[in-house]
């Protein structure tokens, strides 16, 4: 399978590395040439460190989108506001199906537009990768896993072929037949932590172990299900990403669940990690807030849903991200 990566940055530049290295024909295009130079330096091979030991990989990888001309798959892994400015570069591509691994909501309409023969994916996975140098790329928790559907047809045949794919490179994958769902459901689980994180300027751990951070985070997942529930969206459970036990029960044991899952995630070896929503704002830049909690938020008032601490929260990151804009 042909797959060219829109977007290397530490998730695309892992899982690209990944699925070549499972015999697929991966093109990561960078932004930056530096990883480029790297990588060529070499020998056209991405460095994977790993705990058990760090791996070459080859791939071809380029910043210059003209060099790919077909392709099977794309997976589009920018950041939500440079999505229209990235399809466009790759408007010439001829290719089977593209896909979103980008966080948010609403992608589905937005790449069929530009996409029309094209299968539409969704990817949604908690793989943790970062680029810690040029041409250097750091795997986290091995076991976090993934999910893929078409939000239109559910599980196509080549759905099942990229999960496929997937497995055999080591990264465990799932077909859904209801990819936006599990969309939501990741959504809702990280724009609480998020909002969170930007308001009090702490990794994430800590802002979990907080007693009044946990609070907040309770109150807002509860404001985004109640929004969810009203246009009919399954809210549910999936590993590691836990909603259930903040927006059922009291809210008392809400709070003890995320003071839980923060203590957990800081043994894991989380400690000091931030959130990216958080880094944008230190480092003026824009943040995903729109197309996460802010998608959420028009719906509520559209349908006039009364969501005030999720309206508060997303107001506040807005209000700081003016200030650079």
């Amino acid at each position: 399978m042909k797959i060219v990566v829109l977007g290397a940055g530490g998730w695309g530049a892992l899982v690209g590395a990944y699925l070549a290295n499972a015999g697929a024909d991966v093109t990561l295009l960078f932004r930056r040439q530096a990883h480029v130079d790297e990588i060529r330096r070499n020998h056209h091979r991405l460095l994977i460190e790993k705990p058990e030991g760090n791996i070459f990989v080859p791939v071809f990888a380029t910043t210059n989108p003209h060099e790919v001309k077909e392709t099977d798959l794309v997976i589009v892994a920018v950041k939500n506001h440079d999505t229209q400015t990235a399809l466009e570069s790759i408007s010439h591509v001829h290719t089977k199906a593209i896909a979103s691994v980008q966080n948010g909501l609403g992608h589905g309409e937005k790449f069929r537009a530009l996409f029309p023969q094209a299968e539409i994916l969704r990817i949604v996975s908690r793989v943790a990768g970062s680029l810690i140098d040029y041409g250097k790329v750091h795997r986290g928790d091995d076991d976090f896993p993934t999910w893929i559907g078409n939000p239109f047809d559910g599980i196509t045949p080549f759905v099942k072929e990229v999960v496929d794919l997937f497995n055999k490179a080591g990264l465990p994958c799932e077909a859904s037949s209801d990819i936006e769902g599990v969309e939501w459901c990741k959504v809702i689980w990280w724009t609480p932590s998020s909002i969170s994180a930007v308001l009090s300027r702490l990794p994430q751990t800590d802002v979990m172990q907080s007693s009044d951070f946990a609070h907040l985070m309770v109150m807002i997942t509860r404001d985004m299900v109640k929004v969810a529930n009203a246009i009919g969206v399954t809210i549910k459970d999936y590993p590691t990403i836990e909603v259930m036990d903040r927006c059922t029960g009291s809210i008392v044991e809400g709070v003890r669940n995320v003071q839980k899952h923060g203590l957990e995630w800081e043994e894991r070896g989380g400690k000091g990690y931030k959130q990216a929503m958080l880094l944008d704002i230190e480092r003026e830049r824009k943040t995903e807030i729109e197309d996460t909690g802010g998608y959420i938020w028009r719906i509520a008032q559209e349908k006039g849903i009364e969501v005030p601490y999720l309206d508060a929260g997303y107001r506040v990151v807005r209000g700081l991200e003016s200030r650079f804009q």
